[in-house]
């Protein structure tokens, strides 16, 4: 009788475990890149040439990915070194904030050059549609923050 009361407990526990632990699962860079592109094409109804165009700019965006990365962690690397150091040395930190400066400057860049490419590829409809999602997300921001 016992047996009987703790079998669909016992079963609903391991059900619960197994749910939690699939969808703690990480994504790769690639893998959320691709669900927001298939977010945006699903929410806008993008035509194929347009998720064409789409997946391009993720591309261009995941080929600088590692660079980017990499960037960050020899400006990590040397914020360490540099307060590890006995005394900061101004042009070291000079040459470091400019040379993140630059890398910034570049990225605002680029990412200008794709809102414009992406803006461009859209109907009328489909930049009110963008539009209205972008306020909803700056809603979510705003309560968020």
């Amino acid at each position: 009788m016992l047996n009987r009361k703790f079998s669909p407990l016992l079963i609903f526990i391991v059900l619960a475990v197994f749910v939690t632990a699939a969808g703690c699962s990480r994504k790769t860079p690639e893998e959320r890149a691709q669900g927001i592109v298939n977010s945006i094409s699903e929410r806008l109804d993008l035509n194929d040439a347009q998720k064409a165009k789409l997946n391009a700019i993720k591309e261009e965006f995941l080929q600088r990915a590692p660079a980017m990365r990499k960037s960050r962690e020899e400006t990590g690397d040397q914020l360490l070194a540099l307060m590890r150091s006995p005394r900061i040395d101004p042009d070291q930190l000079k040459a470091l904030v400019d040379r993140n400066k630059a890398q910034a400057d570049d990225f605002i860049g680029f990412l200008g050059d794709k809102f414009t490419e992406f803006h461009d590829m859209l109907t009328p409809e489909q930049r009110e549609k963008a539009a209205k999602e972008m306020e909803r997300w700056r809603e979510h921001a705003r309560e968020h923050h």
